[in-house]
Protein backbone atom coordinates (compact mmCIF):
# COMPACT_ATOMS: atom_id res chain seq x y z
CA UNK A 1 0.00 0.00 0.00
CA UNK A 2 1.65 3.60 -0.83
CA UNK A 3 2.20 5.83 1.64
CA UNK A 4 -0.85 8.10 0.22
CA UNK A 5 -3.20 5.50 0.72
CA UNK A 6 -1.82 5.47 4.07
CA UNK A 7 -2.54 8.57 4.45
CA UNK A 8 -6.08 8.82 2.97
CA UNK A 9 -7.08 5.76 4.85
CA UNK A 10 -6.29 7.74 8.25
CA UNK A 11 -7.74 10.74 7.18
CA UNK A 12 -10.91 8.45 6.61
CA UNK A 13 -10.94 6.54 10.14
CA UNK A 14 -2.57 3.26 23.45
CA UNK A 15 -2.72 3.87 26.76
CA UNK A 16 -5.87 6.12 28.15
CA UNK A 17 -7.10 7.04 30.94
CA UNK A 18 -10.97 8.38 31.59
CA UNK A 19 -11.75 10.32 34.87
CA UNK A 20 -15.35 10.78 35.91
CA UNK A 21 -15.85 14.83 37.08
CA UNK A 22 -18.66 16.10 39.39
CA UNK A 23 -20.77 17.67 36.43
CA UNK A 24 -20.85 14.42 34.41
CA UNK A 25 -18.35 15.37 32.01
CA UNK A 26 -15.22 13.41 31.68
CA UNK A 27 -11.65 13.87 30.91
CA UNK A 28 -9.66 11.53 28.50
CA UNK A 29 -6.03 11.43 29.07
CA UNK A 30 -3.54 9.71 26.98
CA UNK A 31 -0.16 10.04 29.50
CA UNK A 32 1.89 7.92 26.34
CA UNK A 33 0.63 10.42 23.20
CA UNK A 34 0.28 13.47 25.82
CA UNK A 35 -2.75 14.14 24.44
CA UNK A 36 -6.04 15.59 26.76
CA UNK A 37 -9.42 16.17 26.12
CA UNK A 38 -12.67 16.75 28.30
CA UNK A 39 -15.97 14.67 26.93
CA UNK A 40 -19.58 16.48 27.23
CA UNK A 41 -21.59 14.44 29.53
CA UNK A 42 -24.00 13.83 27.34
CA UNK A 43 -21.97 12.29 24.61
CA UNK A 44 -20.38 8.62 24.61
CA UNK A 45 -17.41 7.20 23.61
CA UNK A 46 -17.15 4.78 20.59
CA UNK A 47 -16.01 1.93 20.89
CA UNK A 48 -13.22 0.14 18.26
CA UNK A 49 -15.71 -2.44 17.16
CA UNK A 50 -18.62 0.35 16.57
CA UNK A 51 -15.69 2.69 15.03
CA UNK A 52 -15.01 -0.61 12.43
CA UNK A 53 -18.94 -0.98 11.85
CA UNK A 54 -19.02 2.63 11.22
CA UNK A 55 -16.11 2.13 8.50
CA UNK A 56 -18.56 -0.55 7.12
CA UNK A 57 -21.77 1.35 6.85
CA UNK A 58 -20.56 3.85 4.47
CA UNK A 59 -20.97 3.45 1.22
CA UNK A 60 -17.52 4.55 -1.53
CA UNK A 61 -17.06 4.50 -4.82
CA UNK A 62 -13.78 2.87 -4.79
CA UNK A 63 -14.55 -0.44 -3.73
CA UNK A 64 -11.49 -1.27 -3.49
CA UNK A 65 -9.86 0.90 -1.25
CA UNK A 66 -13.48 0.71 1.06
CA UNK A 67 -12.49 -3.73 1.45
CA UNK A 68 -8.20 -1.61 2.59
CA UNK A 69 -10.08 0.40 5.15
CA UNK A 70 -12.03 -2.34 7.06
CA UNK A 71 -8.66 -4.50 6.50
CA UNK A 72 -6.10 -2.16 7.95
CA UNK A 73 -8.32 0.43 10.04
CA UNK A 74 -6.44 0.86 13.58
CA UNK A 75 -8.23 2.14 16.56
CA UNK A 76 -8.49 5.89 17.08
CA UNK A 77 -6.82 7.06 20.06
CA UNK A 78 -10.33 8.24 21.23
CA UNK A 79 -13.52 8.64 19.51
CA UNK A 80 -16.51 9.63 20.72
CA UNK A 81 -20.49 9.99 19.36
CA UNK A 82 -23.16 12.97 20.80
CA UNK A 83 -25.77 9.55 20.64
CA UNK A 84 -25.21 5.81 21.45
CA UNK A 85 -24.72 3.69 18.70
CA UNK A 86 -26.10 2.10 16.81
CA UNK A 87 -27.91 5.90 15.44
CA UNK A 88 -30.28 6.12 12.64
CA UNK A 89 -29.01 9.13 11.23
CA UNK A 90 -25.95 11.64 11.06
CA UNK A 91 -24.28 10.98 14.86
CA UNK A 92 -22.20 14.13 15.55
CA UNK A 93 -19.27 12.46 16.20
CA UNK A 94 -15.11 13.58 17.60
CA UNK A 95 -12.35 11.58 16.26
CA UNK A 96 -8.65 11.63 17.30
CA UNK A 97 -6.05 9.70 15.84
CA UNK A 98 -2.21 10.20 15.80
CA UNK A 99 0.49 9.13 12.92
CA UNK A 100 3.92 9.10 12.08
CA UNK A 101 4.89 11.75 9.32
CA UNK A 102 7.09 8.58 8.02
CA UNK A 103 8.30 9.71 4.16
CA UNK A 104 6.03 13.03 4.07
CA UNK A 105 8.13 15.06 7.13
CA UNK A 106 8.69 18.35 5.88
CA UNK A 107 5.12 18.85 4.66
CA UNK A 108 2.93 21.30 6.72
CA UNK A 109 -0.55 20.75 7.52
CA UNK A 110 -2.11 22.24 4.76
CA UNK A 111 -0.48 20.23 2.24
CA UNK A 112 -1.39 16.61 4.20
CA UNK A 113 -4.70 17.54 3.64
CA UNK A 114 -4.17 18.93 0.22
CA UNK A 115 -2.37 15.84 -0.56
CA UNK A 116 -6.21 13.63 0.10
CA UNK A 117 -8.66 16.25 -0.78
CA UNK A 118 -8.83 15.04 -4.50
CA UNK A 119 -9.63 11.79 -3.51
CA UNK A 120 -12.11 12.60 -1.18
CA UNK A 121 -13.89 14.29 -4.01
CA UNK A 122 -13.73 11.07 -6.27
CA UNK A 123 -15.11 8.87 -3.17
CA UNK A 124 -18.29 11.02 -2.03
CA UNK A 125 -21.20 12.82 -3.93
CA UNK A 126 -21.76 16.58 -4.32
CA UNK A 127 -17.97 16.94 -2.91
CA UNK A 128 -17.66 20.84 -2.22
CA UNK A 129 -14.47 21.73 -0.15
CA UNK A 130 -16.24 24.57 1.91
CA UNK A 131 -12.85 25.54 3.59
CA UNK A 132 -9.50 25.01 1.77
CA UNK A 133 -6.77 23.64 3.83
CA UNK A 134 -5.60 26.89 5.83
CA UNK A 135 -3.81 27.31 9.03
CA UNK A 136 -5.17 27.21 12.64
CA UNK A 137 -4.74 27.01 16.44
CA UNK A 138 -5.01 23.72 18.73
CA UNK A 139 -3.67 23.89 22.06
CA UNK A 140 -1.75 26.68 21.16
CA UNK A 141 0.03 24.89 18.04
CA UNK A 142 -0.20 25.73 14.56
CA UNK A 143 -2.79 23.45 12.77
CA UNK A 144 -3.91 22.81 9.25
CA UNK A 145 -7.66 23.08 9.10
CA UNK A 146 -10.54 22.16 6.53
CA UNK A 147 -14.29 21.44 6.08
CA UNK A 148 -15.92 19.94 3.33
CA UNK A 149 -19.44 19.18 2.82
CA UNK A 150 -20.80 15.59 0.75
CA UNK A 151 -23.35 12.84 0.65
CA UNK A 152 -22.49 10.41 2.71
CA UNK A 153 -24.72 7.01 1.56
CA UNK A 154 -25.05 3.92 2.81
CA UNK A 155 -26.08 0.49 1.40
CA UNK A 156 -29.75 0.31 1.88
CA UNK A 157 -29.49 3.54 -0.17
CA UNK A 158 -30.72 6.49 1.94
CA UNK A 159 -28.03 9.37 1.84
CA UNK A 160 -27.37 11.90 4.42
CA UNK A 161 -25.83 15.43 3.53
CA UNK A 162 -22.64 15.28 5.79
CA UNK A 163 -20.13 17.71 6.80
CA UNK A 164 -16.53 16.67 7.84
CA UNK A 165 -13.71 19.04 9.09
CA UNK A 166 -10.20 18.08 9.60
CA UNK A 167 -7.78 19.48 11.81
CA UNK A 168 -3.77 18.40 11.65
CA UNK A 169 -1.77 19.10 14.47
CA UNK A 170 1.89 18.34 13.87
CA UNK A 171 4.44 17.81 16.97
CA UNK A 172 7.94 16.60 16.04
CA UNK A 173 7.53 13.41 13.80
CA UNK A 174 4.08 12.60 14.33
CA UNK A 175 1.14 14.52 13.99
CA UNK A 176 -2.39 14.29 15.26
CA UNK A 177 -5.87 13.86 13.35
CA UNK A 178 -8.60 15.26 14.53
CA UNK A 179 -12.13 14.47 12.49
CA UNK A 180 -15.33 15.84 13.44
CA UNK A 181 -18.61 15.01 11.50
CA UNK A 182 -21.91 16.38 11.64
CA UNK A 183 -25.09 16.45 9.78
CA UNK A 184 -25.11 19.93 7.42
CA UNK A 185 -28.22 21.33 8.55
CA UNK A 186 -26.87 20.68 11.67
CA UNK A 187 -29.85 19.00 12.78
CA UNK A 188 -28.90 16.19 14.94
CA UNK A 189 -25.99 18.22 16.49
CA UNK A 190 -24.33 21.60 16.19
CA UNK A 191 -20.63 22.20 15.03
CA UNK A 192 -20.47 24.76 17.70
CA UNK A 193 -20.43 21.53 19.79
CA UNK A 194 -17.63 20.22 18.17
CA UNK A 195 -15.76 23.34 18.34
CA UNK A 196 -16.44 23.27 22.50
CA UNK A 197 -14.93 19.59 22.43
CA UNK A 198 -12.04 20.90 20.34
CA UNK A 199 -11.26 24.23 23.11
CA UNK A 200 -10.46 21.48 25.32
CA UNK A 201 -7.90 19.38 23.71
CA UNK A 202 -4.43 19.51 25.47
CA UNK A 203 -0.82 18.45 23.69
CA UNK A 204 2.08 18.68 25.57
CA UNK A 205 4.82 19.60 23.24
CA UNK A 206 7.29 17.63 22.85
Amino acid sequence: MTLLRRLLMAFVLTLWISVGLSDGTEVFQSPTAGFQLTKPAEWTYMTATQNLENIKAVKLSDEEFHEAMQKYATAPLVAMTKYPEPYDDVNPSFKVNIRPYGGLKGKTPEDLINLVVPRFQKMFKDFVLVQPPTEAMVSGMKSGYARMNYTMEIPDGRTFPTTSELWIVPRGDYFFMIGAGTRQDEKTGTREEIRAILETVKIEQR
